[in-house]
């Protein structure tokens, strides 16, 4: 009852074409779940026809026409099951005549069986309450053990007594074959008896049998004798023919009840299916729980415990024992049971083909598409032959005892999946879900779904696993073959309600350590056809799955939104094909913006939901972006916008270089070194990337390498042993080499490490990281090998301490370039020098001879602020400069102000800002240089100072440890926000990466913690 008030509820929620139950689970719960149920039902619902046709069989052979038998005494189970086969395949075929002539016979057969199910009933009811001795059948019992009633039968007479003439006595004492000591023992000790089977209401026979158990193995007696039951001696109505428990009994009574789906089935060819189902179910089940719950009661009532226990009726003479005590005559009992159940059968062969062709119409399993087709009378041919070939199987076993569990399986899994649908949607409370049908809750559909639940195991646990087995094999054939329907079924919204809360759960609060995941937004560029641009980019997206984080695969075109919806449609498909092809688990997002940098912006601010938010961004470098590199919309500009867009977001960066030469997901295992080196460590996202990409098939035999630099003053050995223990307590299998380098190599990067350890340690305080896990940060590791500096530095001596050309060796070597010939080189043209820091400061005194003396202090002011060759990409550090190195000129102070700022934001070798403050105080101290340094081509200095910029020495490194790698994975240093430096910045990352095939550049934000802790 539980269940059809849950399938009213559904049937009424909206139309119900053909498919019954089928449908209105796949409508609630999803194509999946229907598809995998559906199958089941149907399955269960062919093999139901069989069994009733089974039953029928056995109706006729045991108790209408026994003569009939082809293989002897049909006693035997041998001789049973094989009569049952032949007979059984006659009666199916006949059967499937009537399936094949349409509905429309089948329904005036229905009402003939209907007629005679009736009949029969009140037949029962009737012989109830009117049986009484007279009227009942006599059994005969020896010691309280019935006697089969042809054992004691002599020419047509029942000779019920003790005599040596009978056949009693002749069976256990006379015959020399069968007769024992023991069996003549048990005859003499024990009296024999007879009385009516079915005394009657009178007998008070109900307390005697309704309190007492006879459960009993196969083979066993249902009594506690000690001489054991053999049918020899007339005592097969007291043996067990099959073991019986309440579970087991319960699987065979159960698809007696089954057909409270029958209507439902059928939903196609009724006129009104809203007020059908819901009215026609209810009423089925309210008269058939009436007459279910009734019979056993009255017939405890009214038979001997042992009568009821004979299951042939042996004792008294092999009818039916409710067609024993039924009025007027037990004729009526037996046709009404024979027409019944191949009425049953023949209605479960009408609705299992519709609801087979149903499923096959949804295309929710493809294989199914040749049972689709229908005739011009509108029936299923091929799925009504598919179904007659299962119920010939089922024939062929013969046994209903087999039978029934399996189908009980497959009944309550679909009684349970309505419950199941009923309770999503009533709980959710969708605005979709509005059933006309107002007796039911989602409670009373819970509980439903935990009984049908509970009654598969109890019935049988083993069957239970086979079909729950069944059924999530065909969830994942349509899961990932067939399942494209979108039908807005509760499943989806109870995802939608699990997404919503869990967003909301997540808040804004920041994730801890061993939650962080990398959220990757990758942007894939588009060519003029709408086609993606290195879409390896997926491929490497999918290498780094491990991490279990969101993807968003996103695209951007320039226009308007008005415009451009058809093409942000078309894109968006193609990308998640795109998606789908490479298996990637995440999203596809095309956004309209008026140019590509301002689409990236709001990529950068609006993609994800609260803690959901993408945290990494994936772009591919420009090869070519010097192509153009002057224009506005060049690849430069939208390459460098994309990255200041990124850091001012607070997102991390992965920018693989050489895209092009990476593997693909589906090619052929790296075996080489994956290289990681840690110029500076901002976070963790180095190591985590690498660990990420090591667990995937294509990197997961290459051996990872981890490269840290130092500087030259740092305890290289104690670091090495420190970073070691590290990546062990990480889990992470690496070994590591410690690089010395000279603080000037590495001062591209030095602004972006933290500045000290306090400052590093609230960082991961704020994050919610304990105190001992803050110690064991990699930076700090390193921090603590590393020899203190001075913060208030002036900045002079910065510019000193990064030189390689001296400011007073530069101005006569531009006069110089001058008056020499127009085809002297510009490495002749400057006095090129590698010198360290010290060298550097103790030539800043040095003067060129050929100064003039009036403008000694400017010259010395531009020597002091000699050329920077390195790298500060970070801005808004303005470094304290000391009293005693201020100018008392205004100007003076205000053009080292200046040269400060540039200092800290252009990149290397002379930009355009620095060479016009150069200008502007070579101009203001009136100096001869002036002339010189603006009718030099700036040009010519840059390609000189580029071969000594101090990217080399980090290129050199790289090339010589990580030249043969598979992969190198490095910092990439952040870029500068001043506009005019972007070349330089591109033109050191290729330094950098010159001569290296894959790249890696990798730039954290600082938040991409990696822990060695469980908590």
């Amino acid at each position: 009852m539980l269940t059809a008030l849950s399938m009213s509820a559904i049937a009424t929620n909206g139309k119900v074409p053909a498919g019954g139950s089928y449908f209105m689970i796949s409508r609630s719960i999803g194509p999946a779940f229907g598809g995998a149920v559906g199958i089941l039902f149907y399955l269960g619902t062919t093999i139901a026809s069989a069994m009733y046709l089974v039953g029928a069989v056995e109706v006729f052979l045991k108790y209408i026409f026994p003569q009939a038998s082809l293989f002897g005494d049909i006693t035997s189970d041998a001789a049973l099951f094989n009569n049952t086969r032949v007979y059984g395949t006659i009666l199916l075929f006949t059967v499937m005549c009537c399936v094949f002539m349409g509905i429309r016979f089948v329904s005036r057969f229905a009402a003939v069986s209907l007629a005679a199910v009736l009949i029969s009933i009140l037949c029962v009811y009737l012989g109830v309450f009117t049986v009484n001795p007279s009227r009942s059948p006599y059994v005969c019992a020896l010691g309280g053990r019935l006697l089969s009633q042809d054992f004691i039968t002599v020419n047509g007479t029942a000779q019920c007594h003790k005599n040596t003439t009978g056949p009693i006595y002749e069976a256990y004492c006379n015959n020399r074959e069968i007769a024992t000591e023991e069996s003549c023992e048990f005859f003499n000790a024990n009296n024999i008896s007879y009385f009516p089977a079915m005394p009657g209401l009178t007998s008070k026979k109900f307390f005697e049998n309704f309190f007492e158990s006879h459960y009993r193995e196969k083979g066993e007696a249902y009594d506690s004798i000690d001489f054991p039951a053999d049918r020899k001696y007339g005592q097969g109505p007291n043996i067990a023919d099959v073991t019986s428990s309440f579970m087991l009994l319960l699987g065979i009574y159960f698809p007696s009840v089954t057909g409270i789906m029958a209507g439902s089935n059928r939903s196609g060819d009724l006129t009104n299916p809203q007020k059908s189902i819901p009215l026609g179910t209810i009423l089925a089940i309210t008269m058939t729980s009436l007459v279910y719950l009734s019979s056993p009661l009255l017939f405890a009532a009214i038979c001997d415990g042992s009568v009821m226990r004979d299951k042939f009726g042996e004792s008294y003479g092999g009818i039916l024992l409710v067609a024993a005590f039924a009025w007027p005559h037990f004729w009526v009992i037996l046709i009404g049971s024979c027409l019944s159940t191949i009425g049953a059968g023949l209605q479960s062969l009408t609705g299992a083909p519709r609801l087979l062709q149903a499923i096959a119409q949804d295309n929710v399993m493809p294989f199914l598409d040749v049972f689709k087709v229908i005739t011009k009378r509108g029936e299923p041919l091929r799925a009504q032959l598919l179904c007659y070939g299962i119920a010939q199987l089922g024939i062929l076993i013969a046994s209903i005892d087999h039978l029934t569990p399996l189908i009980t399986m497959f009944f309550l899994m679909c009684y349970g999946f309505v419950n199941l649908a009923s309770m999503l949607n009533g709980f959710l409370k969708e605005p979709s879900w509005r059933p006309r049908f107002r007796f039911y809750h989602w409670f009373l559909s819970f509980v439903g779904l935990c009984l049908c639940i509970a009654l598969m195991f109890i019935s049988s646990w083993y069957y239970t696993i086979v079909a729950w087995a069944l059924a999530f094999a065909i969830y994942k054939y349509i899961e990932f073959r067939g399942a494209s329907k979108e039908w807005g079924d509760a499943t989806r919204g109870l995802q939608m309600s699990t997404a919503k809360q869990a967003i909301l759960k997540l808040g804004n609060k920041p994730i801890h350590t061993k939650n962080w995941r990398p959220q990757i937004l990758v942007y894939l560029p588009l060519d003029e056809n709408f086609q993606a641009r290195h879409d390896r980019l997926l491929d490497l997206v999918y290498q780094l799955k491990a991490g279990h984080g969101l993807t968003l695969v996103a695209s951007i075109l320039e226009g308007d939104i008005i415009d451009r919806r058809n093409d942000m449609i078309a894109v968006k498909a193609h990308l998640s094909d795109l998606i789908q092809q490479h298996r990637i688990k995440g999203l596809a997002e095309v956004l309209v913006a008026s140019t590509i940098d301002e689409g990236m912006k709001n990529m950068a601010q609006c993609a994800g939901l609260g803690n959901l938010r993408h945290n990494t961004l994936m772009v591919s470098y420009p090869e070519d972006w010097r192509v153009d590199c002057k224009s506005s919309g060049s690849k430069l500009s939208k390459f460098i916008s994309t990255l200041r867009a990124a850091q001012a977001c607070d997102i991390a960066m992965l920018v693989p270089k050489g895209i092009d030469l990476f593997p693909l997901s589906k090619g052929n295992q790296m075996i080489g070194n994956v290289d990681v080196w840690c110029i500076v460590h901002d976070g963790g996202l180095l190591l985590l990337t690498s660990y990420l990409l090591m667990r995937n098939r294509v990197w997961r035999k290459c051996h990872l390498r981890i490269f840290v630099v130092a500087t030259e003053d740092d305890d290289i050995v104690n670091l090495k042993k420190d970073m070691t223990k590290f990546m062990y307590d990480l889990r992470i299998n690496a070994s590591v080499e410690v690089v010395a380098m000279s603080t000037a190599d590495i001062s591209a990067y030095v602004t972006q490490r933290t500045a000290s350890i306090e400052q590093r340690r609230a960082l991961l305080m704020q994050m919610k990281i304990s105190n001992v896990e803050a110690r064991c940060d990699p930076q700090l590791i390193v921090d603590q090998h590393r020899k203190p500096s001075s913060v208030d530095i002036n900045p002079a001596d910065i510019i000193k301490s990064n030189c390689s050309i001296d400011s007073h060796k530069l101005l006569p070597a531009i006069s110089a370039t001058s008056t020499e010939s127009s085809d002297q080189s510009p490495d002749h043209a400057t006095n090129v020098t590698n010198t360290s820091s010290s060298d550097s400061a103790s030539k800043e005194d040095t003067k060129p001879s050929n100064m003039k003396p009036d403008t000694e202090s400017n010259n010395k002011s531009i020597s002091n602020h000699s050329h920077h060759c390195t790298v500060s990409f970070a801005t808004g550090s303005n470094v304290a400069v000391s009293e005693s190195d201020k100018s008392t000129n205004p100007k003076e102070n205000d053009t080292n102000s200046e040269l400060n700022r540039g200092i800290n934001e252009f990149t290397f070798s002379p930009s355009n800002p620095l060479t016009k403050l150069v200008q502007k105080a070579a101009k203001e101290a009136g100096s001869k240089e002036e002339h010189l340094l603006n009718k030099a081509h700036p040009g010519k200095i840059t390609r000189t100072q580029r071969r000594l910029h101090c990217a080399v020495r980090l290129n050199e490194l790289l090339r010589t440890h990580s030249s043969e790698s598979d992969l190198v994975i490095v910092n990439m240093p952040g870029p500068s926000r001043t506009l005019g430096s972007e070349y330089y910045y591109m033109d050191y990352i290729e330094t950098l990466t010159d001569g290296l095939s894959r790249i890696l550049l990798v730039r954290g934000t600082g938040r991409e913690v990696i822990t060695a802790f469980s908590e």
